[in-house]
C-alpha cells in the first residue's frame, strides 16, 4: 500500500491538529506540512519541489479548507488560489473541505480545478475515504445531503456526465445497450413515490409535534399520538421498499452489458459487414446509441445517487422509529401486569413516565457519544458494563437533579437499620445527617450503590451487546435462529422488545438504591411514591415482596430459563408492562451453574426423563383399576343386586297367592 503525503491548508489550528491526529491512525496517510494561509502553502510547495526534484507534484494531495480563504465573504479569493495552484502544479490533486455549498459554488469550484469536495461535518472514515480517492487520482464530490440535498444531485450530475463521457471516449468502438423502457418507468415512478412519501412524512411529523405539545394526559391526544406514530412507521417502511425497487436491476443491467460485449467481440459481427457504406452506417448508429445510452445511464445514476442519500436517511429513520414507538407506548398506561413486583411500581404514573423518558433520551445521547468515539464492535463486550453504568448514572442525575438535597426538619424519617433489598451493608450515616440537620444530597447517596446495582441488575440485562451492536453497526439480530437485517419487521420487533426491557431494568436500577437508602423519607414519599404505597407498612411489604422475588428468580426462575434456552423480558404493551420469553442459546451459562442451581437443572432433566414413563405407568394402572371396578366388581355388585330384587319380587308374589288361597 502506497503512502500518501498530504499538505493541510486551514486557518483553524485545532482542525489541523485533529486532521493530523486522525491521519496518524492510518498507515497510508501522512501529513507532511501544515499551513494557515495560501502564501505559506505556495512557499512549502516550492521548497518541497526543490528538495524532491518533482516540480510538478511536490505532494500527493493538498487539502484546502474553504473557510480559510473567507469563502462566505469572498469566494473569488478561493477560486483564484485554486487556479493558481493548478497552474503551478497541474499534477497536484486538490481536495476542498468545508461547509455546504450551493450548486453554483460547486460548479465554480470544479471549473477552478479542484478534484474533490467533502463537508467537514461528516464521519472521519468518510473523510479518509475522500482523501484516499483524490490522492489516488480520482474525483470525489460527496456532499451533506441532510443540509442541502440539491447539491448532491448537482454533484452527481457533473460526476456522472464526466465519468460517462470518459468511458465513452475510451470505449468508442465498444457496443452499448440502451436502458429498457420498463427500467426508465420504474425509476420515474419510484422517484415520484419517494417525493410523495417525503411530503406525507413531513405532514405526519408536524402533526406529531402538535400532539406532543398538547396535554399529555388527554386521552384523545394520546390516541392521536399512537396512530400518528404507526402511520410514520408505515411511511418509513414504504420508503425503504421503494428505495430497494429503484436499486433493483442495476446489477442485472451491468451483467447484460458484459454478456452483450462478449458476444459482440467473439461472434464475428464486424466481419459480416460487407461494404464501406454498411460500416459507416453501423458506426453512425453506434454513436447515436452511445449518446442515448450516456444520457440514460446518467439519469439513472443521478437517480440512484439521490436515492442513496435518502436510503442513508432511512437507516437512521428506522432507529428513530424504534425510539418513537417506545416513547409512544409511554403515553399509555404503565401498570405492571406481570404479577411480579418491580421497583418502579412504587412510583406514581407521572414519575414512571418521566423516568422512562429520561432513560430513552440518555440512551440516544449515549449512542451518539459511542459513534463519535468510534467504538469498535469487538470492544462492546468489554465496555458494556461501563456503558450501562454510564447510562444508569446519567439517568439518576437527570431524573433527580444533580444537586437535589433533602431538607432537614421534623418530617425527616429514616430507619438506618432497615433491611436492604440487594445491598450487603446498611448506611445509617445518611439518617444521622438528616436528623442532625445537615441535609443529604440524594444523587451521591444513590451513586454509591453503583457496584451492587450493576452486579444485581445492570449486568444481568439480557442481550445488551446484541442490541448496541444492532443500533451502532446495524449487525443483524438473530430471531429464532434466523438472521434478520436491520430495519426488517422481525428485527424491529426484537429490537423494540430488547430496548423496552433495557429501559425497564435500568429504571428498576434507578429506584432500587432509593428504596435501600431513603425509602421512608417523607419528602421522597410525597414527590415520588404512589398514593397507595406511602405508609411504612405498605413500603416494607413492597420491599419484602421485592426481596422474595429476587430470591425466587435467583434459585428457581433463572436456572430454569437457562436450562430452557430463553430469556424473560419486560415489555411495554397497550395496557401496561407485560412479560414475554424469547429463545436464546445459553449453553455457556448452563455450563457455569453450580450448587442448587445446577441441582435444579438436574431435577428438571430427571423429571423430563422419568415423567413420561411414570405417567404411562400411572395411566396403565388407572386403566386397570377402572376395568376392575367397572367390569369385575361393578358387574358382581350388579348381579347381586339383581338377585336381591328378584328374591324380593318372588316373596311378594308368594305372599299374595297365599292370601288369595
Amino acid at each position: 500500500m502506497s503512502n500518501f503525503q498530504l499538505l493541510s491548508i486551514d486557518g483553524d489550528p485545532i482542525f489541523r491538529l485533529g486532521l493530523r491526529v486522525a491521519c496518524e491512525q492510518y498507515p497510508d496517510l501522512e501529513v507532511v506540512a501544515e499551513v494557515s494561509t495560501e502564501t505559506e502553502a505556495l512557499g512549502i510547495l516550492e521548497a518541497r519541489s526543490i528538495d524532491s526534484g518533482t516540480a510538478k507534484k511536490p505532494a500527493d494531495l493538498a487539502i484546502l479548507a474553504v473557510e480559510t480563504l473567507n469563502w462566505r465573504s469572498g469566494q473569488t479569493e478561493a477560486l483564484e488560489f485554486c487556479r493558481e495552484l493548478k497552474n503551478l502544479y497541474p499534477n497536484l490533486p486538490l481536495l476542498l473541505l468545508g461547509g455546504p455549498l450551493t450548486p453554483e459554488q460547486l460548479a465554480e469550484v470544479q471549473a477552478a480545478g479542484a478534484n474533490g469536495y467533502c463537508p467537514k461535518g461528516r464521519d472521519i472514515s468518510l473523510t479518509m475515504e475522500a482523501i484516499r480517492a483524490v490522492a489516488s487520482g480520482h474525483t470525489y464530490w460527496a456532499t451533506d445531503a441532510a443540509t442541502n440535498p440539491e447539491i448532491e444531485l448537482n454533484a452527481a450530475v457533473v460526476q456522472t456526465v464526466e465519468n460517462s463521457a470518459a468511458i465513452a471516449d475510451q470505449n468508442a468502438d465498444e457496443p452499448t445497450v440502451d436502458t429498457p423502457v420498463h427500467k426508465k418507468m420504474l425509476a420515474y415512478f419510484c422517484l415520484s413515490g419517494l417525493r410523495e412519501i417525503d411530503a406525507a412524512l413531513a405532514v405526519v411529523k408536524a402533526d406529531l409535534q402538535e400532539v406532543r405539545a398538547a396535554d399529555p394526559t388527554d386521552l384523545p391526544s394520546i390516541l392521536d399520538g399512537v396512530v400518528l406514530s404507526g402511520r410514520r412507521r408505515e411511511l418509513l417502511a414504504a420508503r425503504w421498499i421503494v428505495s430497494q425497487l429503484l436499486f433493483e436491476g442495476k446489477g442485472e443491467k451491468a451483467e447484460g452489458r458484459s454478456k452483450f460485449g462478449n458476444g459482440f467481440n467473439g461472434g464475428g459481427l464486424r466481419e459480416e459487414v460487407g461494404g464501406k457504406n454498411e460500416e459507416e452506417d453501423g458506426r453512425r448508429k453506434t454513436g447515436e446509441a452511445r449518446r442515448e445510452n450516456l444520457l440514460n445511464s446518467s439519469q439513472l445514476q443521478v437517480a440512484n445517487s439521490k436515492v442513496s442519500a435518502e436510503s442513508l436517511a432511512v437507516v437512521t429513520n428506522w432507529q428513530a422509529s424504534l425510539f418513537d414507538s417506545a416513547a409512544a407506548k409511554l403515553e399509555l398506561d404503565l401498570v405492571n401486569l406481570t404479577g411480579l413486583p418491580l421497583e418502579i411500581d412504587i412510583l406514581r404514573s407521572t414519575k414512571k413516565r418521566e423516568l422512562m423518558s429520561s432513560i430513552l433520551r440518555k440512551l440516544q445521547d449515549l449512542l451518539e457519544e459511542l459513534r463519535f468515539s468510534q467504538v469498535q464492535q469487538t470492544q462492546l463486550s468489554q465496555k458494556m458494563p461501563a456503558i450501562l453504568r454510564d447510562l444508569w448514572e446519567a439517568t439518576i442525575i437527570d431524573f433527580f437533579g444533580r444537586y437535589y438535597t433533602l431538607p432537614t426538619g421534623e418530617t425527616g424519617v429514616f430507619d438506618g437499620s432497615q433491611t436492604r433489598l440487594k445491598l450487603a451493608e446498611t448506611q445509617g450515616g445518611h439518617a444521622a445527617d438528616i436528623l442532625a440537620g445537615s441535609g443529604v444530597e440524594v444523587v451521591p447517596v444513590l451513586l454509591a450503590d453503583a457496584d451492587v446495582v450493576g452486579a444485581e441488575i445492570l449486568d444481568r440485562i439480557p442481550m445488551t451487546v446484541d442490541l448496541f451492536a444492532h443500533l451502532l453497526f446495524e449487525i443483524p439480530l438473530t430471531v429464532d435462529n434466523v438472521s434478520c437485517v436491520a430495519g426488517s419487521p422481525e428485527a424491529m420487533q426484537r429490537a423494540e422488545a430488547l430496548l423496552e426491557n433495557l429501559a425497564i431494568q435500568v429504571a428498576s436500577g434507578v429506584v432500587q438504591p432509593l428504596l435501600n437508602n431513603l425509602a421512608n423519607i417523607e419528602e421522597i414519599k410525597q414527590i415520588f411514591y404512589d398514593g397507595n404505597l406511602i405508609s411504612t407498612r405498605e413500603i416494607e411489604r413492597f420491599r419484602n415482596n421485592l426481596s422474595w422475588r429476587y430470591r425466587w428468580d435467583s434459585y428457581f426462575v433463572e436456572p430454569k430459563a437457562i436450562f430452557e434456552s430463553r430469556f424473560w423480558l419486560f415489555v411495554l404493551g397497550d395496557s401496561g408492562i407485560k412479560r414475554i420469553s424469547i429463545y436464546a442459546p445459553r449453553n455457556l451459562e448452563l455450563a457455569q451453574l453450580y450448587g442448587w442451581q445446577l441441582a435444579l437443572t438436574l431435577l428438571l432433566e430427571t423429571r423430563d426423563a422419568i415423567a413420561p414413563r411414570v405417567r404411562a405407568v400411572i395411566s396403565l394402572l388407572g386403566a386397570g383399576v377402572v376395568y376392575v371396578l367397572t367390569q369385575v366388581i361393578g358387574r358382581g355388585i350388579g348381579l347381586i343386586g339383581r338377585g336381591i330384587i328378584q328374591g324380593i319380587g318372588n316373596s311378594l308374589q308368594d305372599s299374595k297367592f297365599g292370601k288369595n288361597g
